[in-house]
């Protein structure tokens, strides 16, 4: 996906470089270990580093001692992100332009709508194995049966196919996906009887990684967890911890989450609070069995996030033990913002909710276990959103902005947070360049390509450059007919309804996180720049939108006897 240079001063396109016919290689030896973490459903500001209050002091000491970009952004959906982030493409281009439960007429059998990674892409491991590199993957796969793990790289590689499962079990979502599969290396897997996700996951790819060291041999480890996703399910001690921290309600929670942003830089001093959903009620006005329902339900999720947390901590000392450690670049980011959606409440899925309803207990005292199936909701998706708009599934900064965490102790010469543009597409030019000791890397006097893609972060991280992304200014955004451009601080936004009225809008969200100012009247040259920007970054990239009409949450009621906050 190219970026394109703001249109206002140019019109040419840059990428990286192809390597130079004599450049050596550097011997394996000296090529670092990676490892890219990816959370799902994890909020921008759910970390200590971003604001957030769950306890997270692995991550946050990684970021602490690396470098935490502040204006890093994914797709809105997990199957687009994570085809993204392997292949350093724009999600159009890799078979993913929509997500297989919502493809139209219209995108059907069309180039870049495949529903699995498609040919004209290469993965992060198929790009390492021919450099020596070991490559391995833990966890959620979402690509599709047409290219598993395996077939697109992977030496070794457990992995949950569909997108969401139980955290406990081999049980599914919905009537016609009862029980998930689970593959390692081509073939059926059995969990055992003290499976937990995150644990597992974890504990994988360490023994993948461990079988490997005697090959001596540098490795390249793809961490997918499913935490926090749906459902919200917990080890029930740390839920406990966590319930008297929520008993406040999500309004309190807003407000000292976006106190603390204030606190850090992450948004401007004097930059009010958005203005919380008209949908979600006030936290007052709830019922006291219905507060101490739903302050079990964030809990839960918070104990999710600090559980994947010490899952990092382990593979971070584990990689400390065996010397590993220093030459080792980790990268760790989430697919995109939280999950409002409720399937449990929202009757537009039946066969989901009916299913939940008929397998599942969702009341208090079973919130969190194996036998729960609770969503976040609204409230708490807004209120982990915190200073942006909306959340999952829209391409606003509620949607789309993501924490990005880099560190290599051995290369890493700057240290803080990062408030350069960069996206998902730059994760593979960034894990290239590193394996390849910046043979890859573009530099200042490349020529113009226009099919450029992501570029690396590396120059930046090892105070090579004082720029992120070597005058790459600007990148599109579209999902399910919602449509973005994004150049510095500059957006344009394009939303249906029911979120919107289908006309483009312009903010700044350096000084308006929560885009709630349109300055589409005030700036029309810069406005009228973006709109043709993301009409050339379309076409480029093969965007199909869906038909006029097209909503991705139809209006389909409540059902009434699921539809409380409170207590069953």
């Amino acid at each position: 996906m190219p970026r394109l240079l703001p249109l206002l001063t140019a019109t040419a396109l840059t990428v990286f470089s192809a390597v130079p016919s004599d450049a050596k290689a550097p011997s394996p030896a000296a090529r670092p270990n990676v490892i890219v973490i990816l959370a799902d459903d994890l909020a921008y500001a759910d970390l200590g580093t971003y604001g957030g209050e769950i306890a997270t002091p692995n991550l946050d000491a990684m970021a602490k001692r690396g470098l935490a970009f502040t204006q890093f952004h994914t797709t809105p959906m997990c199957s687009p992100s994570r085809a993204e982030l392997l292949t350093g493409a724009d999600q159009h281009r890799t078979g993913f332009g929509t997500m297989a439960e919502f493809l139209t007429d219209n995108q059907r059998g069309q180039p870049g709508y495949e529903l699995h990674l498609n040919s004209s892409v290469s993965t992060i491991p198929e790009k390492l194995r021919p450099l020596g590199y070991n490559t391995y993957m833990s966890g959620k796969w979402h690509l599709g049966r047409g290219a598993t793990p395996p077939q697109r790289g992977f030496d070794r590689s457990f992995y949950l196919i569909q997108g969401a499962a139980n955290h406990f079990v081999n049980k599914g979502y919905a009537k016609h996906m009862a029980t998930v599969e689970y593959e390692e290396d081509g073939k059926p897997f059995t969990l055992p009887k003290d499976f937990y996700s995150s644990d597992f996951y974890t504990q994988h790819l360490i023994d993948y990684i461990d079988a490997g060291r005697p090959s001596g041999k540098p490795f390249f480890g793809y961490l997918a967890y499913t935490a926090p996703h749906f459902p919200l399910q917990a080890p029930k001690a740390l839920i406990g911890k966590y319930e008297p921290i929520y008993a406040k309600g999500w309004d309190a929670l807003r407000a000292e989450r976006f106190a603390r942003q204030k606190q850090l830089g992450l948004v401007p001093a004097d930059a009010a609070m958005p203005k919380m959903r008209d949908k979600v009620p006030a936290w007052s006005s709830l019922a006291p069995d219905q507060q101490r329902y739903q302050a079990k339900v964030m809990a839960t999720y918070a104990a999710m996030i600090e559980d994947l947390d010490a899952n990092v901590g382990k593979l971070i000392a584990y990689l400390k033990k065996t010397g590993q450690y220093d030459n080792t670049l980790i990268l760790f980011t989430s697919d995109n913002g939280p999950e409002a959606l409720d399937l449990s409440h929202d009757y537009f899925l039946p066969n989901v909710t009916d299913w939940i309803e008929e397998n599942y207990d969702n009341g208090y005292a079973n919130i969190g276990s194996a036998s729960s199936f609770v969503f976040l909701g609204e409230g708490w998706a807004s209120a982990a959103a915190t200073s942006h708009r909306l959340f999952k599934d829209y391409v606003t900064e509620g949607g789309i902005r993501g924490p990005l965490i880099a560190s290599w102790p051995a290369a890493q010469k700057r240290t803080g947070f990062a408030a350069d543009f960069s996206t998902l597409i730059d994760i593979m030019p960034t894990v290239v360049d590193a394996a390849q000791g910046g043979t890859s890397r573009q530099h200042p006097g490349a020529p113009a390509r226009p099919d450029g893609e992501g570029t690396s972060l590396l120059p930046y991280l090892e105070g090579k450059s004082d720029v992120l992304a070597n005058g790459f200014d600007g990148m599109g955004f579209e999902l399910f007919g919602n449509e973005a451009f994004i150049s510095g601080d500059w957006k344009i936004l394009k939303l249906r309804a029911p979120e919107g009225d289908d006309t483009w809008k312009l903010f700044n969200i350096a000084w308006d996180p929560g885009e709630s100012r349109d300055l589409s009247q005030a700036y029309p040259v810069r406005f009228a720049a973006l709109k043709e920007a993301y009409a050339a970054y379309a076409a480029q990239n093969g965007v199909i939108s869906p038909p006029s009409g097209f909503k991705i949450v139809p209006t389909g009621g409540k059902r009434p006897e699921t539809s409380r906050t409170g207590a069953r």
